[in-house]
């Protein structure tokens, strides 16, 4: 699968030239809106094949990692009563963080995330709490820790969510997000890895 990849992938690359080429001498003998156009798909075709590369090389990167070399274990849990004004002042202003794991007697309810408090409006964050905002914890895509990661990161993008909680039996261990994702890739640049 790798290497036909990386061969369709060059292939596209030296046809995208191509288009590039022809397009760019079609606007030189006269031709320049049809040549612009040529050029312009050949430039797409590049950018796409481009882009399976560096996928490609993304994978090849992420591969044989565990969602637990990467998660945050420092995650904030809020209780389900906190209003959207307190947790905004408190966590969101004062920490910066995004997302949050919502308790009800100490037990995981809900993920809350920057996202979903904004779609409240704000004259309504001093009496709307964490769980009337939340995203219920049977409706949360959650991994767990001996994931690979790359497929936490395709069921990020597949989802097209930022952060995923990490549990086991209903125990949150942690939260992966799409940032902890690329620090650590630029820790595995670092290394030569």
């Amino acid at each position: 699968m790798r290497r036909a990849t990386l061969t369709a992938a060059n292939l596209g690359r030296f046809i995208a030239y191509i288009f590039i080429i022809f397009g760019v001498w079609q606007m030189f003998v006269g031709n320049f809106i049809n040549g612009m156009w040529i050029a312009f798909i050949g430039w797409f075709l590049e950018s796409a094949a481009k882009g399976q590369v560096q996928q490609l090389a993304l994978q090849d990167m992420l591969a044989g990692h565990k969602v637990s070399q990467v998660m945050n274990r420092q995650y904030t849990a809020i209780p389900a009563d906190t209003t959207l004004q307190r947790l905004v002042d408190d966590h969101t202003l004062g920490s910066g963080r995004r997302s949050f794991v919502v308790k009800r007697s100490n037990e995981a309810v809900g993920l809350l995330t920057l996202h979903h408090m904004k779609e409240v409006p704000r004259t309504e964050w001093p009496t709307t709490t964490a769980a009337q905002a939340m995203i219920p914890i049977e409706r949360t895509k959650r991994v767990k820790p001996d994931a690979e990661l790359w497929a936490a990161l395709e069921e990020m993008d597949r989802d097209g969510v930022n952060q995923l909680p990490v549990m086991v039996d209903g125990e949150t261990q942690g939260m992966l997000s799409r940032e902890d994702i690329i620090s650590y890739l630029r820790t595995l640049r670092e290394f030569g890895a």
